[in-house]
This record gives C-alpha cells, sequence and structure tokens, in this order.
C-alpha cells in the first residue's frame, strides 16, 4: 500500500501540474517525475541521516500537496496581477 500511494500521490499531482501534453505523455512524464521525486526525497533523508519509511511517505505526501497547489495559487497570483495591471493602466 505504501509503495503504491510512494507513486500515485507524486504521479497524480504532477499529471495536474502538465494540464497541457496529450494523456500519454502526461502519463510517462508523471510517472518518471513520481520516481525522480522518490528518489530525491529517500536521498536527501540518508544524507541528512533521517532516515525512515514514515517520514519519507510523510515528505513525499508534503510535496504532493505543495504541488497540487501550485495551480490554484498560480490562478490567484495571475488574476491579483490582472487587476492591480488594470488600476495602474486607468
Amino acid at each position: 500500500m505504501a509503495l503504491f500511494f510512494l507513486l500515485a500521490a507524486p504521479a497524480a499531482a504532477i499529471g495536474a501540474a502538465l494540464r497541457g501534453l496529450d494523456p500519454p505523455a502526461r502519463v510517462l512524464t508523471a510517472l518518471a517525475g513520481a520516481v525522480a521525486l522518490d528518489m530525491l526525497v529517500a536521498q536527501g533523508m540518508l544524507a541528512t541521516h533521517h532516515w525512515s519509511w514514515r517520514g519519507g511517505i510523510v515528505a513525499v505526501a508534503a510535496i504532493s500537496v505543495l504541488l497540487v497547489l501550485l495551480r490554484p495559487v498560480e490562478r490567484i497570483l495571475k488574476r491579483m496581477s490582472r487587476r492591480t495591471g488594470k488600476i495602474r493602466s486607468s
């Protein structure tokens, strides 16, 4: 179950961020990104001598949540910049 989560959570988050790609490319890129993210988390935890399987799952989950939240935050920032741009030009 944990291994499925370690691939599915980051892959879903990365796939949600890559809406411009066609579906097969998005799936392949999301899976490759998930594997890379898992390896980076594991390498970082091993390098800092803080390795634990629970900590790895928490770290991957936190990064995945941040990746999912990037899209709405980006939309909000674009709306705010458009509003301030309209105020300054008038």
